[in-house]
């Protein structure tokens, strides 16, 4: 948002400098950017009168013109190739020695044996407007010789604000005015609204209906006859291009100045191009297409609303005028429209369109419905005054549900308690009149003073009592409010589910790992190169509106294809060795949204789920002179879950054979605990590997984090440290290579007993010597007693069980 001084000071005095007047608008919560000098390059430009414009002797298309530039100086002779300039027109020079608004120093110039002593400036180089195409020309109210800069304001400082969202009443000139007239205790000037008006009803010349009540909560309009064509006088065109609005002509140049004025966009439609003289404000119909004011053709939906006529759309309510109503060098009769549209409607539109303008952005921050009539009247005022245009009398407002003001209910110790600068009910009010609300205050009993503040409509973000606190304290000055130490014992601290992730990254990244971060979205090719099925579940996604990719177009339901799309940048960037890792979450639709219900405002779509993930690829370690390297493989990946597990303290884990996509078949497990899966680790199938374009000896896993939270907060059982000494036996077996060796540690632990302290597998073996689609599993066994010495007898005889139990049990041939 852009401010230029001077134009704010026609709503309030300004007694401070620039730089003092930023501070103070930033210390109330309306924060300055920066202040832009506008016009400080111009220098020696002045006014003067054509008195001769004759040819030039040598060129065809330069004319020479004697300037008259104020008493007591002599005639200037300029050159130029202007022709629009002719004797007795009063136009702006920059005299030699002087320069332009980019900084540009003019000289004295010879053209073809003619010195020229200066130059005469377009609106342009006066930085008035972009308008290049002759000479400008200045009304006769400006007389030879004056100081073009100060007489049109030129030269201005503009202060660059920063609006945040909940504050649109400050999109405007008069609400920075009110903010600052609040600040300095200065008086409030709003814009003059009164003007002549013809005998002609507004009434009479034009009808509205609104059909859509719930989008469009008030709808104004006016009729201006006699509508003249032409540019606006130079003083509107110089505050528009100061506060970065690109002049156009008279009527448009009105709508934009009340729109930055008073924050209330304008709509001018060509009366004779609106069927029956009638608006109609409803919803588009499925389908429809309008041409806008830009010339493309846009189609519309039902979720959109429409400004149409008797037979035609019009408009995009909020967003931007047709191309068949707009104003052209032949309008005679223009319909003004102020209106206030729904917010929501305005940005899904504005987003759906992918169109979004000057109005659709205040529109969609909420506008106030009361400013619909007062903008209609000053833009009349200004064409009126201009002589651009006629009003007809009065307006045709339509206001199906007009809203009463919010009152709120407070005291003055409530807001005390809070604040904590030792304000009274007295200050409280004062520093809340300022900004234009009515407060009532009453005596209690018990000495307090009950507040009633009668919020102001513009003021659409003060709901609560809270919200008064901020008002009261940004004006009376944070500043003022003294420095003290909070009260309380309640210390701070991390949340369960925030401190145990960070338990899970130390130790994944104590395991070599590195954090990712990923865009939580994917897109439908992923679920086919993954390889799911058609009716897997994970291919129920919640699908994005307006996806800035193709490939970011659905929520996604997994994170395998953000990992792999991760370290095919990594690998691409000739990374020898990667393991990422991410804690992110998934997203499935509710019940609703599967049922094709739309959620309600303020309910979510989705059913999040947190979720571990990670990947590694290449060169886990070594390759130095001493160690060989060695690539990742399915047992790292195994190795940092264990590993992240045993940090967890997460006893009972366990890993079953799994065949699920994306892995290879049979590099694959699930990771179970006390009987739940929490997730799968194992090797991507090649064919996925190759359509993400990453090497196949790949390793992914995802975990539940709710569940792996869930576990690590099981109870744990503490044992004393043993007194007695334990035996060691080895078992030695040949199975099917498909028995797992998870099967067999647990038919030992379960025919061993309690006197089974632990398990070990020390030695795999496959080749010949076992035979084809077997192997050899060697296991070493702990036996240990809490409470006694266990003898040879008591070993032999629970060993000899556990060796039964593995032959009857799988097929074990025991060497």
């Amino acid at each position: 948002m852009r401010v230029p001084l001077r134009w704010l000071k026609d709503y309030v005095d300004i007694e401070l400098e620039p730089e003092q007047l930023a501070d103070a608008l930033t210390m109330s919560g309306t924060k300055v950017e920066g202040i832009d000098r506008v016009g400080s390059g111009l220098r020696r430009v002045t006014a003067g009168r054509a008195v001769s414009v004759t040819p030039h002797p040598k060129s065809d298309r330069l004319r020479i013109v004697i300037l008259d530039i104020g008493p007591r100086q002599a005639p200037r002779r300029v050159v130029t190739a202007a022709g629009n300039v002719a004797e007795g027109c009063i136009v702006p020079v920059v005299l030699a020695g002087g320069s332009l608004v980019d900084g540009e120093v003019i000289g004295e110039v010879e053209f073809e044996g003619v010195r020229s002593e200066g130059m005469l400036l377009s609106a342009k180089e006066l930085g008035v407007s972009e308008d290049n195409s002759g000479i400008l020309l200045l009304p006769d109210s400006v007389k030879p010789g004056d100081d073009i800069v100060a007489s049109l304001g030129l030269r201005d400082d503009v202060l660059e604000l920063e609006i945040t969202p909940n504050r649109p009443d400050c999109l405007c000139m008069v609400g920075v005015a009110r903010e600052l007239a609040a600040i300095t205790r200065k008086e409030l000037r709003m814009p003059a609204r009164g003007c002549p008006e013809s005998l002609q009803p507004a009434r009479d010349l034009t009808k509205i209906v609104i059909e859509a009540p719930d989008l469009c909560f008030r709808y104004g309009a006016r009729v201006i006859r006699h509508v003249r064509p032409g540019q606006s006088p130079i003083w509107m065109q110089a505050r528009l291009s100061a506060a970065g609005i690109r002049p156009i002509s008279a009527v448009v140049d009105v709508t934009n100045y009340v729109m930055l004025e008073l924050n209330q966009p304008l709509h001018a439609f060509d009366y004779s191009r609106v069927a029956q003289h009638t608006i109609v404000v409803r919803r588009a119909q499925a389908g429809e297409r309008l041409v806008t004011l830009d010339g493309s053709e846009r189609e519309l939906n039902t979720d959109m609303l429409l400004i149409g006529d008797a037979e035609k759309a019009l408009a995009v309510a909020g967003v931007m005028g047709g191309l068949a109503s707009e104003i052209t060098e032949n309008t005679d009769t223009v319909l003004l429209e102020s209106a206030c549209f729904a917010q929501q409607s305005v940005w899904r539109t504005s987003r759906t369109l992918r169109l979004r303008t000057e109005a659709s952005s205040r529109f969609e921050k909420g506008l106030d419905p009361a400013s619909v009539p007062p903008a209609l009247d000053r833009a009349a005022s200004l064409l009126s005054r201009m002589g651009a245009g006629e009003a007809c009398s009065g307006i045709v407002d339509v206001y199906p549900s007009p809203e009463a003001p919010a009152v709120i209910e407070t005291t003055d110790r409530w807001i005390e308690r809070r604040l904590g600068a030792g304000l009274g009910a007295d200050e409280i009010a004062d520093c809340l009149t300022r900004l234009g609300f009515r407060v009532d205050t009453q005596g209690t009993p018990d000495g307090s003073a009950k507040i009633a503040v009668t919020v102001p409509s513009f003021r659409g973000d003060v709901r609560e009592p809270i919200d008064l606190v901020e008002e009261v304290a940004r004006i009376w000055g944070y500043n003022e409010v003294p420095a003290t130490i909070p009260q309380g014992t309640d210390s701070g601290g991390y949340s369960d589910e925030y401190a145990f992730c960070e338990q899970v990254r130390q130790a994944l990244a104590g395991a070599g790992g590195s954090e990712a971060l990923t865009f939580p979205f994917m897109s439908e090719t992923d679920f086919d190169m993954l390889g799911f099925a058609p009716d897997d579940p994970k291919r129920e996604a919640i699908r994005v509106a307006n996806p800035l990719v193709e490939e970011q177009s659905l929520m996604r339901t997994t994170m395998y294809p953000a990992m792999l799309a991760a370290l095919k940048t990594n690998v691409n960037r000739r990374r020898r060795g990667v393991f990422l890792y991410e804690i992110g979450r998934t997203y499935a639709p509710t019940g609703a949204i599967t049922a094709g219900i739309e959620p309600a405002r303020g309910e979510t779509p989705a059913v999040e789920r947190p979720v571990l993930a990670g990947v590694m690829c290449g060169a886990g370690e070594g390759g130095t002179w001493y160690a060989p390297e060695r690539q990742y493989d399915f047992y790292d990946a195994k190795g940092a879950i264990e590993g992240l597990c045993a940090c967890l303290h997460i006893d009972g884990v366990t890993f079953s054979r799994a065949e699920c996509p994306p892995f290879h078949p049979g590099r694959a497990a699930a990771i179970v605990w006390d009987g739940v899966r929490l997730g799968t680790v194992g090797q991507v199938h090649p064919l996925v590997a190759g359509s993400y374009q990453v090497p196949e000896a790949t390793m992914l896993f995802e975990v539940d984090m709710a569940l792996l939270m869930e576990a690590a907060q099981s109870p744990r059982e503490y044992a004393p440290l043993p007194k007695y000494p334990a035996v060691e036996r080895d078992v030695a077996m040949v199975l099917e290579r498909d028995v797992a060796s998870a099967d067999v540690e647990r038919t030992i632990r379960t025919a061993g007993g309690a006197l089974v302290e632990s398990v070990r597998l020390f030695d795999v073996y496959e080749g010949p010597q076992v035979g084809e689609g077997r192997r050899s599993l060697a296991f070493s066994i702990t036996y240990q007693a809490a409470d006694r010495t266990l003898t040879d007898a008591e070993v032999n005889q629970v060993h000899d069980a556990v060796r039964a139990a593995l032959a009857q049990k799988l097929g074990a041939v025991l060497r």
